[in-house]
């Protein structure tokens, strides 16, 4: 006895491909994500840290008491108010530049964390 011959509904061959490049697509994408966020993490970090060289530099005038901080953070906000738009503008020049380098070094630090985020395992934890 035989079975008589049913056609499929549809082509097995097809949607296998159609499946595994859809697959594709979706892990591809999920790289993507995966690489974005720690790309952003590591940019968060790198900030932070440079906000904290800044913090640290005038806790170290102020000899490390929240007093002497304070009153340099004061003293520096008094000569800013003071200050013509000239003198401002100066001012938010250096401390960019200041901040730009301090950035640039602590990348630079940190450049072996950024390298392992383009890595994606496929078991990450």
């Amino acid at each position: 006895m035989s079975t008589p011959f049913r056609p499929l509904a549809r082509p097995l061959g097809r949607s296998l491909m159609r499946h595994s490049a859809t697959a594709r697509r979706k892990k591809a994408a999920q790289d993507l994500l995966v690489i974005a966020l720690r790309l952003s993490g590591w940019l968060a970090t790198s900030a932070l840290a440079t906000l904290g060289i800044a913090t640290l530099f005038f806790l170290v005038l102020g000899g490390f008491t929240l007093d002497g901080l304070m009153l340099q953070l004061d003293n520096l906000a008094s000569r800013f108010v003071a200050a013509d738009a000239s003198r401002r503008g100066q001012f938010a020049a250096i401390s960019f530049g200041v901040m730009l380098t301090g950035f640039v070094l602590i990348a630079f630090f940190r450049r072996a964390s950024l390298i392992s985020a383009f890595f994606v395992a496929g078991d990450d934890q």
